[in-house]
């Protein structure tokens, strides 16, 4: 952590240079507080620290990766909807951490409920490829189909657990 109190608070893993340090921000109300304190009691609360540890860490090639603020409400969200068994959409500009999301909310929904699926779909190869590789970087194994007809048989099979697939 480095902060003060006129920039907030920023964060990263172990070993992760100052420059790519993130933000942290949430609204609170609390204009008693200095913004260094209203972030480490946010970031810093017992039960969220421990979340973010136990199930907001990627290991991506090796290198240990945090959930970006947004990142983490996103998922927060995400989780939300997935107990409700209801869908939903991330929505994601180029370059804010989409394939780390789908990596920590997969491996989330694996580990959360036994018997469920996650399938991902994308529609440029390139993207595929991206995401086959952040899975498979982060140490989860992911079935990576090549047409219509391997995603319907690998569907009808109860295993892999987590497919990707391209739709045309």
């Amino acid at each position: 952590f480095a902060g003060n109190d006129s920039e907030g608070l920023r964060y990263g893993a172990i070993g992760t240079p100052e420059k790519h340090y993130y933000s942290w921000k949430e609204d609170i109300d609390d204009n008693s507080l200095l913004p260094l304190d209203k972030y480490l009691l946010k970031l810093c609360n017992k039960e969220r620290i421990l979340e973010i540890i136990q199930d907001f860490v990627v290991f991506d090639g090796g290198k240990k990766k945090l959930p970006r603020y947004h990142q983490y409400f996103g998922i927060k969200k995400a989780q939300e909807h997935v107990r409700r068994r209801e869908g939903g959409i991330i929505w994601h500009t180029q370059g804010s951490g989409k394939s780390i999301v789908m990596v920590i909310l997969a491996q989330w929904i694996l580990k959360t409920l036994p018997s469920a699926r996650v399938v991902i779909i994308t529609d440029r190869t390139e993207l595929d490829k991206q995401i086959e590789r952040v899975f498979n970087d982060s140490g989860e194994t992911v079935k990576r189909t090549q047409n219509g007809e391997e995603l319907m048989e690998q569907l009808s099979q109860p295993m892999p657990r987590l497919i990707c697939s391209l739709i045309h």
